[in-house]
């Protein structure tokens, strides 16, 4: 039977992405909890080719098999190799109240409420900018924190990209003093204006591609960015870049997520160095599975790999981030504002990743 380093070696070579063997064992765990692809996915906390082509490899070695339903079941063998591996199921203990945030939205139930009734004619996500937007309670969460970190009430706001609505809930909390919105869809700024004008909110939203200078007028403007960044090493860097360039100065704050399912630990150790070198900024906190998607129509239209076990609907929110929340300090500063050409979406990590095995 092979090793999991080997399994490990053998994704690293198929995927060009870097794989351990404790990858694969967290992702054996993740699949001998449940049979839904999209879960394991979720459980593993692994890039979406990885656990792709793990499953696969497993399947040529007899370990699982794929039923008529694309459900990934272990096999006698397979359940040998679990145990010969001492490998077991993944366990859960996060909080179902607050879905491991640690925030409470009881206190926020009439601003979710409200929320749910101004956005309910959102417009649908789309694969042209790889949109996804997150749940109502993930948006609210994002108010709350902000708002207990100090980073919001009175607060000048920055929102870089907003297809989740941030700006709107953040207008119908009350609390910024001004909100500004840079978006490159065309009808979301135009959704977020008409809102903000029909609910009288501080926001005004303007068409923005992150890779164009900022206005000069937004340079050292804001107290608190926040935006949900693509996950190429360039436009993680481009994007934080720009938000950092924002902000008035020492104090100030950043929020963003960056995911383990399109973006492995390497690329993360990449994307830290630039934040606390680079930058210059202190991470202040990174709290897990903080950002819920709602699942987006056209996901199945556009994963880049032809497995069978891909191609069934998920069966619950399954796509996370986690939260990151940056400070500046008295050296912090941003990325030099002028246009930046950079690949935004696509690397070997993506779920939409098309390119051929390396």
């Amino acid at each position: 039977m092979k090793k999991l380093q080997e399994i490990a070696e053998e994704i690293s070579r198929n995927t060009g992405v870097v794989t351990s063997a404790k990858d694969v064992e967290k992702i054996l765990s993740a699949s001998a909890s449940t049979n839904h692809f999209w879960e394991i996915i979720t459980l593993s906390q692994k890039p979406f080719p990885v656990v792709a082509e793990a499953v696969e490899i497993l399947r040529k070695e007899g370990f699982v098999a794929v039923t008529e339903e694309k459900e990934i079941k272990f096999t006698e063998k397979g359940m040998e190799y679990l145990k010969e591996q001492n490998i077991f199921p993944k366990r859960t203990y996060t909080c179902p109240h607050c879905e491991g945030r640690g925030i409470n939205l009881s206190l926020l139930s009439d601003l979710i409420k409200k929320f749910d009734e101004v956005t309910e004619d959102r417009p649908k996500a789309i694969s042209d900018y790889d949109q996804g937007f997150v749940t109502t309670n993930t948006t609210i969460a994002r108010i709350a924190l902000m708002a207990e970190r100090g980073d919001l009430e009175g607060k000048k706001l920055f929102v870089l990209g907003d297809d989740d609505l941030v700006s709107i809930a953040a207008g119908l909390s009350q609390m910024p003093k001004e909100i500004v919105v840079l978006e490159i869809d065309d009808r979301l700024v135009d959704y977020i204006n008409r809102k903000a004008k029909e609910l009288n909110l501080p926001i005004e939203a303007m068409k923005y591609d992150f890779r164009d200078k900022l206005p000069e007028k937004y340079i050292g403007y804001f107290d608190t960015f926040i935006t949900d960044p693509p996950e190429t090493v360039d436009a993680l860097e481009l994007t934080i870049g720009r938000g950092i360039s924002t902000l008035k100065g020492e104090g100030c704050a950043g929020y963003f997520g960056v995911t383990l399912i399109e973006a492995s630990l390497e690329k993360w150790n990449i994307f830290q160095q630039i934040l606390t070198s680079k930058f210059k900024v202190a991470i202040t906190d990174i709290i897990y599975d903080f950002s819920h998607y709602v699942n987006w129509d056209y996901l199945l239209t556009t994963v880049g790999k032809p497995y069978d076990f891909v191609h069934v609907e998920p069966k619950l929110n399954w796509y996370r981030s986690s939260m990151y929340r940056i400070e500046t300090l008295k050296d912090s500063k941003g990325i030099e504002n002028v246009y930046k050409p950079v690949e935004i979406y696509v690397d070997e990590e993506a779920i939409i990743y098309k390119g051929e095995k390396k």
